[in-house]
């Protein structure tokens, strides 16, 4: 990225737009968990659910507009990538520990194979720990009825790390395979499954993980569900 580009970080329309648009969504967010928290009062059943529904929704807003501000900031070379050495083997470990709730919320079950005690990549330490959460939460929001899988595995191959995220969920049709990580691209199962989604998660996934040197792409597992990749340049003390 450009350092005209960093300076000029806001200056696109809507970008500022987005920004500007989140301000009062955190506002409403703290009435609203006032509100639940009975700072206010004690609140009967009928209110509790209201409010509820509140949040809810409100928390849809707030993520579709991240995602959005990430696109908008992707595309216009604004998006900010600090590559650095991260243990990924480490990095997905914390990963699966932030998505304990949601494992348990949607009857996921996460595993993680490798043989690998410690691997240094090339990347971005939050941003790689969002994608892995990304594709986690992928395999639990798509899941078929009963248990979901998440079966995560790292190996190293040459120079790279290789990162597999392997569920058993609707699956990804052969002629989706490139398709599915364009922005807004969504299959016709995965916009039965959850309507609301913009389908934006996997087109920023796969722009942080070639921004970081690494490519992304997707397999269809013969016994169902999918498997998803992505590569990222093994650390090198040399090149840094």
């Amino acid at each position: 990225m450009s350092e005209e580009k960093k300076h000029d970080k806001h200056t696109d329309p809507f970008i500022a737009i987005a920004h500007y648009a989140k301000n009062p969504v955190y506002i409403l967010r703290g009435y609203l968990d006032a509100l639940s928290s009975e700072d206010f009062g004690t609140l009967n059943e009928k209110q509790k659910k209201y409010i509820k529904i509140c949040m809810e929704n409100l928390e849809r807003v707030s993520h579709t507009l991240e995602g959005l501000i990430r696109v908008l900031e992707i595309e216009e070379g604004h998006y900010e990538i600090k590559k650095e050495k991260v243990d990924i083997v480490k990095a997905v470990e914390d990963a699966i520990k932030d998505n304990l709730f949601l494992a348990r919320a949607t009857n996921t079950k996460i595993s993680f194979v490798t043989e690998e005690t410690s691997l240094s990549v090339l990347t971005d330490s939050q941003k790689i720990g969002e994608v892995i959460s990304a594709f986690i939460d992928n395999a639990a929001r798509y899941k078929n009825l009963g248990e979901g899988r998440a079966e995560i595995k790292i190996i190293k191959v040459e120079n790279q790390a290789v990162c597999s995220i392997k569920d058993n969920g609707i699956g990804v049709p052969e002629e989706d395979k490139e398709r599915i990580f364009r922005k807004f691209y969504r299959t016709e199962k995965a916009v039965e499954i959850d309507p609301n989604s913009l389908g934006l998660e996997l087109y920023i996934n796969k722009a942080i993980i070639e921004e970081c040197g690494g490519s992304v792409w997707v397999e269809k597992n013969e016994e169902g569900g999918s498997t998803f990749y992505f590569t990222l340049p093994l650390y090198n003390e040399n090149e840094s």
